[in-house]
């Protein structure tokens, strides 16, 4: 038993390392041509501890003699990603400096990530480039050939880190010749460039590739390894540490150590893996497998004098009951990518009784006007999530979800004029709604499952390309499992 006990919590442990490159490999992608426009802080707003972070930057290079060319923004809905960049100039002491201040956010509401930081870029005549910078972040790749990256994490007043840059040229660089950056009047086409050229240059590497249908780049089994190792522990701190060891030494080395005197707070970033939570998995393993099995797997009967209340606080609290967790309420996504609140709730569930659940009760819940429906999976890390909505339009619950697959151009609205077609032709009911997918069971027989198979590759290639491998394939999962699922990667 203890044995046992030890190699549940052994692999548990490492399920990140082992499951973190697969799902990088399937979902990770970055726009071919990014697509840079004017800031607009109505449409492009930073959380209040960000933004404040970029304006101090920005006018502490200001105040360094710096004036602003571009204010720029960057909203991917494939990388999930939002961006602000300000390219500054100041030529007032021969060759022209420039000045790129970017603060970046997570727009997946599952991934809280903010950062901003300043780089000073220079490129020399022989086509290489040093980039002088204080970004905490770790690099997911390593720098491309002929690209130099010195990272001062701690050196958080602009002014110094800009001194750092001009000592560091004059120390080490000083034969080299510089050519001016040039953003030809275009700073946003300049700035999409030069992003697209890190991709490029990845490429050559082996840790990107080209899919030419959708214009992205997606990593290969190599740049998955090196992204999830280098981001998880401990090599993210290892790597930390020697950045750090380094950045001390240089600036001792060109007599620049010390405090800064002016520093600018870096906001606050919640790490996309916790160790607190992998120490919660590990210990509700042992929790669960020193307890023994519950009344089997994947089974699930209510009590047989369940009933559901005709009021939605009736209903919830029934649905706590079976759950025995407490209800919070359902956050959806809105079309910017921000969370936003419904009068749905949600409880946690174990996820090998999710799906049992809402097969055994969603009629119930449905008689009295309530849509019960699984909202998110664990993955085996966390419970499954169940969310009842008081209402029983499935399609308004997926377009609060905000449920769609941008990187194909399908939006929620698409989604639910997509699947109201294929229900009137195939009846089903939506038991799954999720923030890129949707799943539901087909009632009756499928009537041509080779004409409905086309019909899902044509409107979910992932679910082929990424699931069951062919068409045909699909066909004999429809067959055996009589499912209906979407998923936009």
């Amino acid at each position: 038993m203890r044995d046992g006990v030890l190699l549940v919590i052994l692999a548990a442990i490492l399920l990140p390392y082992v499951l973190g490159p697969v799902l990088v490999r399937l979902r990770q992608r970055w726009p071919a041509e990014p697509a840079f426009e004017p800031y607009d802080p109505i449409r492009h707003p930073l959380p209040d501890e960000l933004a404040a972070s970029f304006r101090e930057t920005l006018d502490a290079l200001v105040r360094d003699g710096f004036r602003r060319v571009a204010d720029l923004a960057h909203a991917s809905p494939i990388t999930k990603i939002q961006l602000r960049v300000a390219l500054l100039e100041d030529a007032g002491g021969g060759a022209a400096e420039y000045a790129l201040v970017v603060a970046a956010r997570s727009t997946n509401p599952k991934v809280r990530v903010a950062t901003c930081h300043v780089d000073f870029p220079t490129k020399f005549a022989d086509g290489t480039t040093l980039s002088v910078t204080n970004t905490a972040q770790p690099r997911p790749f390593p720098a491309a050939p002929g690209r130099v990256i010195e990272p001062f994490e701690r050196v958080r007043d602009p002014a110094r880190l800009r001194r750092v840059m001009r000592t560091l040229l004059d120390r080490r660089y000083a034969g080299r010749p510089r050519v001016p950056l040039d953003p030809a009047g275009n700073p946003a086409a300049f700035i999409g460039e030069a992003l697209a050229r890190e991709y490029r240059e990845q490429v050559g590497t082996g840790y990107l590739w080209l899919h030419d249908r959708t214009r992205t780049y997606r990593p290969t089994w190599l740049g998955a390894w090196a992204m999830t190792y280098r981001l998880l522990p401990p090599l993210r701190q290892i790597f930390a540490a020697r950045a750090r060891r380094r950045a001390a030494a240089l600036l001792a080395e060109l007599g620049l150590s010390g405090r800064d005197e002016r520093p600018i707070a870096a906001p606050r970033a919640t790490e996309p893996l916790r160790w607190n939570l992998a120490l919660l998995v590990v210990l509700l393993v042992v929790y669960v497998v020193a307890r023994g099995p519950r009344g089997g797997t994947g089974a699930f009967r209510p009590p047989a004098d369940f009933v559901v209340p005709a009021d939605f606080a009736g209903a919830v609290r029934a649905l706590e009951r079976l759950a025995g967790d407490s209800a919070v309420p359902l956050v959806g996504t809105d079309t910017g990518g921000e969370a936003r609140a419904t009068p749905g709730v949600t409880v946690g569930v174990a996820a090998a009784q999710s799906q049992a659940m809402v097969a055994a009760l969603q009629p119930t819940f449905l008689a009295q006007g309530f849509y019960l429906f699984l909202s998110e999976r664990g993955f085996g890390g966390q419970p499954d999530r169940l969310a009842l909505f008081p209402r029983p339009d499935p399609y308004e619950i997926l377009r609060l979800m905000g449920t769609n697959g941008w990187n194909y151009g399908i939006g929620p609205d698409s989604i639910a004029a997509w699947l109201k077609t294929l229900e009137r032709d195939q009846p089903f009911m939506l038991t799954g709604i999720g923030f890129d997918w949707v799943e539901g069971r087909f009632q009756g027989d499928i009537r041509d499952v080779g004409a409905l198979a086309q019909r899902f590759y044509a409107f979910c290639p992932d679910i082929v390309e990424q699931g069951t491998g062919s068409v045909d394939g699909l066909v004999r999962e429809l067959r055996a499992s009589r499912t209906l699922y979407c998923w936009w990667d």
